[in-house]
């Protein structure tokens, strides 16, 4: 796959004023956008705190400008902004990346996956972010960063019960990433729209379906009003990570200091995020329950079967997709089943004794 270097055909009239950073009087700003709207519960938080904690690091002379989904480009487009330097960084998905590149998804989500303590040891620690950083940089000319772990979601809310397999079948329901491939090959009909388009969608009826995180974002975005069932656990996205990158060129030409500024507000933005949605979706999970009724249901576990066979399956099949896929899939499976072994012989026991012990369910 070439690097790429030009944008979608409706970026090509921006400005060439965007086309760098602002520098004046030894101050530089760098243009950031993001796959979001202003405000949007537990993701654009992420690009806000990074833009102050750079403020604030560098004591004001690097600054940077948030700018969201739709204000310079579509949700799916900041990665072909930022690559050919339309803008200078962005906060996004990998799922939304894999469209050109499907190695990204595991820099993000995998069916039954790595969980979010998981995901962060592999990329700090696993070397995950060395091998993202390498092909990302060769491929679309950007240098990225993991920011942002929601841990474990929903599985989604349905507009019917999911008893067996085959009430999969048929069903359209808003899914990204190999989770939606999954989906796809146990007979529902998935589609990819951006988050802030999806209670539309449910209201209108064009989606039987949706996953989006967890209750704290589904609450907000009012899911509840027009679907029944929400159902666990989420499957598809044990954890999903998302990024903030910035353009190669631009990454390059900061000086040592600024680009330590850079990398230390990402992880402090990583590190809040991390503890952010499990606090949240506590609180909102609470409310679901009790104040709007949500009949809260688990997937059966002939269900949960066919579709781990399913993720099996997806995975072997990407993981010899090209050179570049195969090494971050080596990368990521060498460490993998160490943690599933110790998640199942140290965590999940604790979590059920945990359970028992106070009365939780």
């Amino acid at each position: 796959m070439k690097r790429r270097t030009v944008l979608a055909a409706g970026l090509a009239a921006l400005p060439a004023s965007l086309a760098a950073p602002a520098i004046a009087q030894g101050k530089r700003e760098l243009s950031m956008v993001m796959s979001w709207p202003h405000n949007f519960p537990g993701l654009a938080s992420i690009a806000y705190n990074f833009s102050k904690f750079v403020g604030a690091l560098s004591e004001g002379n690097l600054t940077v400008k948030v700018q969201a989904v739709g204000e310079l480009v579509g949700a799916f487009e900041v990665y072909d902004a930022v690559s050919s330097g339309a803008a200078d960084c962005y906060h996004s998905t990998p799922v939304y990346l894999s469209g050109q590149w499907q190695g990204a998804v595991f820099f993000s989500q995998v069916p039954f996956g790595l969980t979010a303590t998981e995901h962060l040891g592999w990329m700090y620690h696993g070397g995950g972010q060395q091998v993202q950083q390498k092909h990302y940089r060769d491929l679309f000319n950007i240098v990225p960063f993991t920011a942002g772990q929601t841990g474990l979601q929903m599985a989604g809310w349905f507009n019917r019960e999911i008893n067996s397999i085959d009430d999969l079948r048929g069903l359209t329901i808003r899914s990204p990433g190999l989770g939606g491939e999954v989906l796809r090959r146990v007979g529902a009909n998935v589609v990819l729209i951006p988050a802030q388009e999806i209670l539309t969608a449910l209201q209108s009826g064009t989606l039987d379906a949706t996953e989006l995180q967890g209750p704290w974002l589904d609450s907000v975005s009012g899911f509840y009003q027009h679907a029944k069932y929400y159902y666990t656990p989420g499957f598809q996205e044990v954890n999903s990570a998302g990024e903030i990158g910035l353009n190669a060129d631009v990454w390059d030409s900061l000086t040592d200091t600024q680009r330590s500024i850079v990398e230390t507000a990402i992880t402090a933005a990583n590190g809040i995020n991390t503890g952010e949605w499990p606090y949240h979706n506590a609180e909102f999970f609470r409310t679901l329950r009790e104040d709007h009724k949500v009949d809260v249901r688990a997937l059966p576990d002939d269900v949960i079967d066919a579709l781990a066979a399913k993720s099996k399956e997806v995975i072997t099949e990407i993981s010899t997709k090209d050179e570049r896929t195969k090494e971050v899939y080596d990368s990521w499976a060498a460490y993998f089943p160490k943690a599933l072994t110790y998640s199942a012989l140290v965590e999940v026991p604790f979590f059920r004794a945990r359970a028992r012990q106070f009365d939780a369910l």
